[in-house]
């Protein structure tokens, strides 16, 4: 899949689970559940090679941790997939390989002590997020709403501020 098709599919979840949340319906989670991990690990398979990939996926499972599940649609994901993201995010670190977009994607998910704890293992990541600072990123609002579910997550944010072009 790529990675226009795998925001589509995200964005299509999306609008089913905020149907199901405002009608209050118990049915039809589990399978969104299940088609959201399928998306994450696609989006792991594409991120060894496609940065856009290691963004969604890595905000994928920082999200499934910070939001219940059926707000977002997230449930568990492949634990394989997960490693596959953290592995390639400590490379880059390791390498001082991360653009100004994933860097800030860290240190605003670093926030959330508890979302890398069972990634202690990696030293490289480990001290990225104990030497975390704030920082600001500007975007583009358009082109951030065509980025799947971290799309509509980031353009929610109200302190940050959009680019215009």
């Amino acid at each position: 899949m790529t990675i226009e098709e795998l925001a589509k599919k995200e964005i299509e979840l999306y609008y089913k689970v905020i149907e199901i949340y405002k009608n209050n319906l118990k049915v039809g989670l589990d399978n969104i559940y299940n088609l959201y991990k399928d998306i994450h690990w696609h989006y792991s398979v594409l991120a060894k090679y496609d940065d856009e990939a290691l963004k969604r996926g890595l905000f994928i499972q920082w999200y499934s941790l910070t939001e219940p599940g059926y707000a977002t649609g997230i449930g568990l994901l492949d634990e394989i997939a997960e490693i596959k993201i953290i592995d390639i995010i400590e490379s880059k670190i390791q390498k001082n390989d991360i653009d100004s977009e994933l860097n800030w994607m860290l240190n605003y998910y670093a926030n959330w002590d508890f979302v890398f704890e069972k990634f202690e293992s990696f030293p490289a990541l480990t001290e990225f997020i104990s030497n975390r600072m704030d920082t600001t990123f500007k975007f583009n609002k358009v082109e951030m709403s065509q980025r799947g579910q971290m799309g509509e997550y980031f353009n929610s944010l109200e302190f940050i501020t959009p680019k215009y072009d």
